[in-house]
């Protein structure tokens, strides 16, 4: 899980550096007499001691909406699955295995390449956007007795399921894709096209499951 402590702060390590630097140049100057030496300790003792005090995580960390971190994610997608009638829940789990995996693969794209951050962040929204259509097909597929409205439904349904097991396949190539281009120095130009291109087949069913609505 991704969280932002005092040490996963790159101004912390710009402070101790500028403090380290600072006690340096002042014992230099003033030579290593015992005055300078414990003035210069006690300065940069307070000088860190009060950035570690008054580090707070932002109130958007704090209150993260980013999908690439699983506890994040793994609440989102469980709140979709609580639309799920009971005598549905086994062909929900499939659907909560693929889409809980999609988000593992992504994360370790990520890891490997940060600048993939915007492209798989927006792939893991239609993820989720996949499984709230399978979660509500299956609800409304529950509770309608008409045929023909039932062959609507579950074609939405159906669409909205294949899309999301594609998108699964397609992020697991992509993770061991990167894995491998790290062995090359000239790393993989193709991963945001792919990515893109997952992207946009995902809206596309989004967006014709929404029009048949």
């Amino acid at each position: 899980m991704r969280r932002s402590t005092l040490w996963g702060q790159p101004q912390t390590y710009l402070l101790l550096g500028g403090t380290a630097l600072g006690y340096a140049l002042m014992i230099f100057l003033a030579g290593p007499k015992p005055v300078a030496v414990l003035t210069g300790s006690g300065v940069a003792a307070a000088m860190v001691t009060s950035w570690a005090a008054g580090f707070r995580p932002s109130a958007a960390t704090a209150n993260s909406g980013d999908l690439l971190d699983a506890q994040t994610f793994a609440s989102q997608l469980a709140t979709l699955g609580q639309r799920v009638p009971r005598q549905a829940q086994p062909a929900w789990r499939e659907v909560q295995d693929w889409a809980t995996e999609s988000q593992r693969f992504a994360a370790r794209i990520f890891d490997r390449d940060p600048l993939l951050q915007v492209d798989l962040l927006e792939a893991l929204h239609t993820v989720l956007d996949l499984s709230g259509q399978v979660a509500e097909g299956l609800a409304v597929l529950d509770q309608i007795e008409t045929p023909a409205y039932q062959q609507m439904a579950q074609q939405r349904l159906t669409a909205s399921r294949d899309r999301l097991q594609a998108t699964h396949s397609q992020l697991q190539q992509l993770q061991d894709q990167i894995a491998l281009s790290t062995l090359d120095t000239a790393g993989d130009s193709t991963l945001p096209h792919s990515l893109q291109s997952l992207i946009d087949a995902n809206k596309t069913i989004l967006q014709n499951n929404q029009d048949s609505a």
